[in-house]
């Protein structure tokens, strides 16, 4: 019998998100797909702002930048009965604290002008990711507010070297990263308990920068053979959910 497409949602970033359009038998879309976010940002208090006071010109950056603040970015996954796939690449943003609470300090974010809004100052990254530190209990409170279905871990992780064997940032930064980023999917997997499917990776062989990525050059921007690989491991991980 032939495989339904998969339906899934989306917390995450472009690494996760381009499989639905590059590669060579790409994933459908997602249905929701929350983006331009940290874990600890999701579930702090909500920030004051209005949508009119961002001056952007892109409708799906400022209303990024507003579910932020009022904390609503996880509101339509209530009551979905379908699973949640999730990565952890947007954790590169550095977090800022408001007065309020803490946000996210995107790209966008700051080209609005609003790390220079008084009161709003760097928040310190919780870089020893410790069993019962800041990212750690985040992720108890996060897994918390998500709806009862399975989740699927996409590990996501950046590329060191492009297609010519390049290095595409400082390789120290990249393996620090990378070195974060794998404990911080072990805590997130164990906050998830048993809703969490078993991870996907896409083999290191494949995890390589293309150059000519739709998004520019970029760690996290891949070959289309990585999106190939993922899209198929993708499929399968859903296809065993039910």
């Amino acid at each position: 019998m032939e495989q339904l497409p998969p339906t899934y949602s989306l917390i995450g970033c472009c690494v996760t998100r381009d499989a639905a359009d590059l590669g060579r038998d790409p994933l459908p879309r997602p249905v929701h797909f929350v983006s331009r976010t940290r874990i600890q940002s999701l579930v702090s208090t909500p920030s004051p702002i209005e949508a009119e006071d961002i001056k952007l010109d892109s409708a799906f950056q400022r209303r990024t930048i507003v579910e932020d603040h009022h904390k609503t970015a996880l509101d339509p996954l209530a009551g979905i009965d379908h699973p949640i796939v999730i990565d952890l690449i947007d954790e590169r943003w550095p977090l800022v604290d408001t007065g309020s609470g803490l946000v996210t300090s995107t790209i966008y974010f700051r080209n609005a002008g609003l790390d220079k809004q008084p009161g709003v100052r760097p928040a310190i990254n919780d870089v020893e990711l410790a069993a019962d530190g800041p990212f750690a209990l985040a992720t108890k409170e996060f897994a918390a507010r998500l709806p009862k279905v399975p989740v699927l871990i996409h590990r996501a992780f950046w590329a060191s070297h492009d297609i010519a064997g390049e290095p595409v940032s400082d390789l120290r930064v990249t393996r620090r990263n990378n070195n974060w980023l794998e404990h911080a999917y072990a805590l997130l997997e164990a906050a998830l308990g048993d809703r969490a499917l078993p991870p996907v990776e896409v083999d290191a062989s494949a995890r390589i920068a293309d150059p000519g990525h739709r998004w520019g050059p970029g760690p996290y921007h891949y070959i289309d053979e990585y999106y190939t690989e993922l899209s198929d491991q993708v499929r399968k991980a859903l296809a065993n959910a039910g």
